[in-house]
């Protein structure tokens, strides 16, 4: 997080893609006025972006670890609910910065481009970050959910061989343990974050992605 050189390296990167596109329209004054510009203000939104590219990376990292193999048992969530409220809040600053920015501060193709391809960037970098800590979540809920069917398997098994009130009666207390087992193993979550998430990251990102080239399109005709 704390690297001078990445942030530097792409603040220049950008300026240069800014004074380019100003030298083909404008000249060369602006084109350096622009690029100079640009390059100041990269320093911070760089190094922003940085930071958020290596917070995604730590989570990726830790996704390596293996989770206790009865951490679902005391939490829904298997104990990585802050995790994922992390990096979604690194996700949230990345839109609170980027949408406006997107909506009203972008006038060319240039920019545009650069834009979208950072909030791509920045939404891919969200759930690969998280792709490890899904797949062992999936896997935990899957273990758990076996074992839950097999207990009912066995309290349901006198019932069947004498499929009787009394025999169900006998059995009902098991079979009602055995069932919230079940219920219980398919309220472990897939993901470290609330899955209504996903629907409201898409549904914002392809609006903004939406709604840019909409003005790309309508803007030479003066719409």
């Amino acid at each position: 997080m704390n690297s001078v050189v990445g942030p530097l390296l792409a603040s220049g990167a950008t300026s240069i893609a800014f004074a380019t596109s100003a030298l083909a329209l404008d000249g060369w004054m602006p084109a350096i006025l622009r690029g100079a510009t640009w390059f100041i203000l990269g320093v911070a939104l760089w190094t922003f972006l940085w930071t958020y590219a290596s917070l995604q990376l730590g989570l990726d990292r830790l996704g390596r670890e293996r989770l206790l193999p009865d951490a679902a048992r005391a939490d829904p969530s298997p104990g990585l609910r802050p995790l994922g409220e992390v990096a979604f809040m690194g996700l949230w600053m990345l839109l609170a910065w980027l949408v406006p920015l997107l909506l009203t501060g972008l006038p060319d193709l240039v920019a545009v481009a650069i834009g979208v391809l950072v909030l791509s960037g920045g939404l891919a970098a969200f759930f690969l970050s998280l792709l490890r800590l899904h797949r062992q979540m999936v896997e935990v809920k899957a273990r758990e959910l076996a074992i839950a069917r097999e207990l009912y398997a066995q309290a349901y098994e006198p019932v069947r061989a004498a499929p009787t009130l009394e025999a169900l009666e006998q059995q009902r207390g098991l079979l009602g343990a055995a069932d919230a087992l079940v219920k219980r193993a398919r309220a472990i979550h897939d993901w470290p974050i609330d899955e209504g998430t996903f629907a409201r990251v898409l549904t914002i990102t392809t609006s903004v992605i939406g709604i840019t080239i909409a003005r790309l399109i309508l803007d030479p005709f003066g719409l």
